[in-house]
Order: structure tokens, then sequence, then C-alpha cells
């Protein structure tokens, strides 16, 4: 994670999610994901659209490979309605890749605005291009300070669980639209609690607030 620590993670548990030895010091960590766009009584929007649209996609995967079982990359572009979907596997059976080598590249280009860019590949990928290449979101305090207040709330549960040393990991997953947040600017936090606030822009790079709240 970035992080020029070692951690050893215990295992999955709840309340904090991990008891964490880094050295010999043991500290609780609590993590949570992130994201930008519109917020709902159930979370992100995005993220909900996102989620739907790739358990689609995943279908159409497991269809796929239950008639041919070849493991490809696809990445889909356009309008992604039912019927675009719909023409997807019929029309990757029809190009007979058993025979082809890895790396073998075609493009479907569909009638009615969807693309989809096939190469065989060593292990399946499918995924939306619509999803991940959005505009980044450079002001996520917000995000994070709303964040950091919800969990604050169950500090009390977390400290009996784990001791005083609790600290809060906010993930944003930029490899998909809905994570696309990145903090450019110095900023202070208040902890509300937590010993230390890690903010982790995946892939490229973790934040701390330090003990004054500083990001570094």
């Amino acid at each position: 994670m970035r992080l020029g620590k070692t951690w050893h993670l215990g295992s999955d548990r709840e309340h904090p999610d991990f008891l964490v030895t880094e050295d010999e010091h043991l500290f609780g960590l609590e993590v949570c994901e992130i994201f930008t766009g519109s917020q709902g009584r159930s979370g992100s929007t995005m993220k909900k659209n996102e989620s739907d649209i790739q358990r689609t996609i995943e279908a159409l995967r497991q269809e796929y490979e239950a008639i041919s079982n070849i493991p490809l990359t696809v990445k889909l572009v356009g309008k992604m309605c039912a019927v675009n979907l719909a023409t997807i596997v019929p029309a990757l059976v029809g190009e007979q890749l058993g025979d082809k080598p890895v790396g073998h590249h075609v493009v479907l280009d569909g009638r009615n605005g969807l693309r989809a860019y096939i190469t065989k590949a060593l292990r399946p990928d499918w995924y939306s291009i619509n999803d991940r290449v959005g505009w980044v979101d450079r002001d996520p305090m917000p995000r994070i300070e709303e964040a950091v207040g919800e969990k604050a709330n169950k500090l009390p549960q977390y400290r009996k669980a784990a001791g005083l040393d609790i600290r809060l990991l906010l993930i944003a997953d930029r490899f998909n639209n809905s994570g696309k947040l990145r903090l450019e600017q110095q900023c202070t936090l208040d902890f509300r609690g937590f010993r230390v606030v890690y903010f982790y822009s995946r892939p490229e790079s973790v934040i701390i607030f330090d003990c004054a709240g500083n990001a570094a």
C-alpha cells in the first residue's frame, strides 16, 4: 500500500475490520471506501450503476465461456442497453477464436452504438470502458470528512475490541469513475478520535494525515 511499512493483518473481523501488527505494535484498522458523485440513502449512485453494469457483463462472460471456454479481454464502450449487449456473445462465437493465438485482437463494431475491443488472453477480463474514463475530483475533502465523521460514531465499539489505537483507511478506487478522487492540496483534518487517517487513492498514492491532522 506504498506506506513503507510492513503490516501483518489478522483475519477479517467486525468492529474494526482488522487487527494489524506493525513491528511489535498492535492497532485496530477500520477500512472504508469513498466515492465521488451523488450519494443516495443507500450510498453512491454511480457505484451502484457500475456494479449493475459489471454484473451484466460478468453474466455475458459466463455465457460465452460456457460455449467456447476461451479467456478474453473484452472492453465495451458505447450504449450499454440490453438489446446491444445481447449481440455480444453471438458475435464472439462467430469469430471462432479457438484457433487464434493469444494476443489476437478484433473489434466488433455494433450498429447501435456499442463497440467491443476483443483480445484473446491468458485470463478473462471483461469490463465497460464507459465506467473507467471519467473526470477526476481533485477536492475530496468533503467526502473524507464525511466518512471520518460517520466512522467516528463507532469508535467506542472499536476501542472496546482493539484498544485505544484505532486507525481509519479510506480508499478511493480510481480504476472506476465512482472512485476518481485525488487530493492535491495541503489540507487539515479533524481526526474525530482516530489515531491516524490514511487516504489511499488507488493505485497511485497514500496520504497520511499526521498527529496535527495535516496531509503528508
